[in-house]
């Protein structure tokens, strides 16, 4: 009897390990303010291509169609997407949050005007949806992943399309603020 205790010990422990190694680590960052309704507004500013269009809905519906209780609803607002230079030069696109306490009360993008945009994904260009995809989740308050091939991951290269559909690091740090 004492082997199989031993044993029936064994393989709950070896399950448990195993069970352990495959749960996937969240490496997402929560900057802790929310929208309390679960809505946010956004606009685009009168500086956005209107080429951009297209991208700039797609990338909000990545976020609104993962299933939790948060939507980002386009209407007049003072939440918009700016274009406009942005320095240093390096910078992408920059995201300004407006919290009030733990509750969001405003948001807003600028893409840096000073660099070579594409809604296409083409080489040499910053792929639009791809960045705006990323920004829309600062609007989420998540900070950037140590995850590489998160959305939320710090950096972009360009002709990078990745980012236009969500990693599961992500969708978990959505789901951990609006499920």
């Amino acid at each position: 009897m004492k082997n199989g205790k031993k044993s029936l010990i064994g393989i709950l422990m070896l399950t448990l390990f195993l069970v352990n190694m495959t749960a996937p680590a969240s490496a997402y960052v929560y900057n802790g303010a929310y929208w309390y309704n679960g809505i946010a507004p956004v606009q685009k500013g009168t500086s956005i291509p209107s080429s951009w269009s297209t991208a700039l809905t797609a990338a909000a519906n990545t976020w609104n169609n993962v299933g939790t209780n948060f939507y980002f609803s386009w209407m007049i607002t003072n939440n918009k997407l700016n274009y406009a230079p942005l320095l240093p030069n390096t910078t992408i696109a920059s995201t300004y949050p407006d919290p009030s306490g733990d509750k969001m009360i405003g948001c807003a993008v600028t893409f840096n005007k000073n660099l070579v945009w594409s809604t296409s994904g083409e080489s040499g260009k910053f792929d639009v949806q791809n960045i705006a995809t990323h920004e829309f989740g600062h609007w989420l308050r998540l900070g950037h992943s140590s995850e590489t091939e998160a959305t939320m991951y710090k950096n972009s290269a360009t002709g990078e399309t990745k980012k236009r559909t969500l990693h599961t690091d992500d969708i978990q740090g959505i789901r951990s603020i609006y499920d």
